[in-house]
């Protein structure tokens, strides 16, 4: 597989849309992003001119309507370049469990903690998660998203129960899931994705 360029976000961090604080920015310019993040990138800058912030373009994915002339600050990323490492697929787990209706994902209780987001939604091809568990062709554009191979993106999920596991719907061969803090067309909750084109991976 080819080389992608990838950030990572190694804190809880804000893009914005310019380069100063996010206390000077309305919310159409900025999103936040939970640590953990990897988003493919079109191509970046590095900081120059006394800048703390990296200059992205992100590839495919949209943010408030826009794709590039976001800005990280630079302690809070990492550009990474390296291939793409496919993870097992939901469907190949569900397939194990025998479950038709939901997956159930392994997590120890004690290493969680408080910790929130500690699942990550790995993306092995380029896919478009949806509103509704439908072919992508019958909805309009504020219904779906495409998202590129190498993204992945922190998932918003119960505590695992009293079986160390977190228990995620299936629907018509497509995972049902809600976003941590980052939205697309304004939405972060109820997004479905081919279960064949994902994994779940914990957070490192």
């Amino acid at each position: 597989m080819a080389t992608l360029n990838r950030v990572l976000f190694i804190q809880d961090t804000v893009l914005k849309q310019e380069p100063v604080q996010s206390s000077q920015l309305p919310s159409t310019k900025q999103q936040s992003i939970p640590i953990g993040t990897l988003l493919v990138l079109k191509s970046y800058e590095l900081p120059i001119n006394n800048s703390d912030h990296y200059k992205l373009f992100l590839e495919d994915i949209q943010f408030k309507g826009f794709s590039s002339n976001w800005f990280a600050f630079g302690k809070h990323a990492k550009i990474i370049q390296d291939e793409i490492t496919p993870v097992t697929s939901i469907s190949a787990i569900a397939t194990k469990q025998q479950a038709k209706d939901n997956v159930k994902v392994t997590v120890d209780r004690q290493s969680v903690g408080n910790q929130t987001g500690f699942l990550k939604l790995v993306f092995n091809v380029e896919t478009i998660i949806k509103r509704q568990p439908v072919d992508s062709k019958v909805l309009n554009d504020q219904s779906k998203q495409i998202i590129p191979a190498g993204t992945e993106l922190i998932l918003s999920t119960d505590k695992p129960d009293a079986n160390n596991t977190v228990k995620f719907s299936i629907q018509d061969n497509h995972l049902k899931f809600n976003l941590k803090d980052v939205e697309f067309k304004g939405f972060s909750k109820d997004w479905y994705v081919f279960t064949q084109h994902v994994g779940i991976q914990r957070v490192d």
